[in-house]
């Protein structure tokens, strides 16, 4: 069966990494952060020019989607999409010709950085949307109201009124949570992933591998800001081997030029993000730290104490976990004091400290337990060249990869690209009914 190699680049994102996928007829192409923690394949309208393309197909479909940190609402269309660009596409079956697609309409906060949308390549509970044709409906028969039955051209104000009204033209909504509880009226309307969908039409097999070395942009000369960088900036940190990878769709363990030695396999338990089950977190050789179960009232949403997350470039740990881990931390190596006290605030990755303050020798493994494949301990290394980052966000800064629990999160762990880009990963759902994730290290 076929593999679909897609280069990957984690300069647009500042630290995730992108795919650069072709949508519509005019086969735009866009930047998208490959997420293996959401479902929805969203893209900025500016980067894909909706009004221009004759293959879209509007509907009455709306999505709200929060990450946690950052959100945005939006039209679902219907377009093709092609893997791979005109000079390359030479096989029919890297195109998609029926994929539901999420146009930003409001975005607060940056959340894409540079990048042009998320790909994402978790499990359909994750897209939910709203099927708003009865409300466009009732619109259309009551004066002063919307004429149009679809969602595109979008028909909402977000952020833009002192309150919200859903009598105005266009109706109106103070922020993305007054706009979420509006759709909540209506019936959910069940979206298929665009991998899900190509796996389904047996373009390729149903998993991918993600390789990549580094969870920050690597900064190899002097000058140059990962925040403030011009164009030929960037392009200059596009050509670094360290901040490049590939997502391979279709790929596995046939990829023997990218990983050494056996894998290691850890169970998914549900398949609404790649859910695992971590056990514990050990610190050098101290004794492991227990990683708490998912707190009971979060079970039917939340499912397990920890998921597997390529659109995090941090580790999020629990609070109770990263307070323990920073405390030993401090124990192992007493030149620490204040090095990890800036970084409690995710604004410090952009900052960074002085990487002369640091002896990565001087710093413990740090090991994270799974429940394996079969119910067995599965550990999985993040050494201190990982979860520390040399060189970004400029060359001779350093950056702290932990961090603790976000706001309104339930203690559940996100394990990000600081564990993930120690290994060559291979998420397999070929395998029982939520599949595996198996990790074995990189050459």
């Amino acid at each position: 069966m076929n593999i679909i190699d897609l280069p990957l680049t984690n300069v647009y994102a500042k630290g995730d990494y992108t795919a650069s996928l072709y949508i519509g007829s005019e086969q735009s192409p866009v930047n998208l952060i490959v997420d293996t923690g959401s479902s929805t394949l969203v893209v900025e309208p500016k980067a894909y020019q909706p009004e221009k393309d004759t293959s879209l197909i509007a509907t009455p479909v709306v999505q709200e989607v929060n990450y946690g940190m950052g959100g945005w609402a939006g039209a679902v269309i219907h377009s093709q999409i092609h893997f791979l660009d005109h000079a390359h596409d030479l096989k029919e079956q890297t195109k998609v010709a029926d994929t539901a697609i999420a146009i930003v309409e409001a975005e607060p906060t940056s959340t894409f950085g540079d990048a042009d949308g998320i790909l994402g390549l978790a499990y359909h509970h994750l897209n939910k949307s709203f099927d708003l044709s009865d409300y466009f409906h009732n619109a259309s028969n009551t004066p002063d109201k919307a004429n149009s039955a679809l969602s595109y051209p979008w028909p909402f104000n977000i952020g833009k009124e002192a309150q919200t009204s859903t009598t105005s033209t266009p109706p109106n909504f103070i922020d993305l949570k007054a706009f979420k509880s509006f759709l909540w009226q209506y019936p959910e309307h069940d979206i298929s992933p665009v991998f899900t969908q190509i796996a389904q039409q047996h373009i390729v097999e149903n998993r991918f591998s993600f390789y990549a070395k580094r969870s920050s942009v690597h900064v190899a000369s002097e000058g140059i800001n990962v925040v403030t960088a011009n164009p030929n900036q960037v392009a200059q940190l596009k050509q670094d081997p360290l901040n490049q990878g590939a997502l391979t769709l279709g790929g596995g363990e046939s990829q023997t030029d990218r990983y050494q030695g056996t894998f290691k396999t850890i169970k998914v338990l549900h398949d609404i993000y790649y859910n695992v089950e971590l056990v514990s977190v050990q610190v050098g050789d101290k004794t492991p730290i227990s990683a708490a179960p998912l707190a009971e009232k979060d079970v039917h949403a939340y499912f397990t104490n920890a998921i597997i997350d390529t659109g995090a470039s941090l580790t999020v740990l629990t609070h109770d976990l990263y307070q323990q881990i920073i405390k030993e931390l401090n124990e192992v190596n007493a030149n620490v004091e204040g090095l990890l006290t800036p970084f409690s605030s995710v604004e410090q990755q952009y900052k960074g400290i002085d990487a002369n303050k640091l002896n990565l020798a001087d710093w413990p493994d740090i090991t994270f337990t799974f429940l394996g494949e079969n119910s067995e301990p599965v550990e999985l290394v993040c050494p201190p060249t990982h979860y520390w980052q040399l060189n970004t966000p400029e060359k001779g800064k350093a950056c702290f990869k932990l961090l603790s629990q976000l706001p309104n999160w339930p203690n559940q762990t996100i394990v990000g690209l600081p564990l993930i880009t120690n290994y060559f990963t291979v998420f397999d759902r070929t395998v029982a009914e939520t599949g595996v994730i198996r990790f074995a290290k990189q050459r």
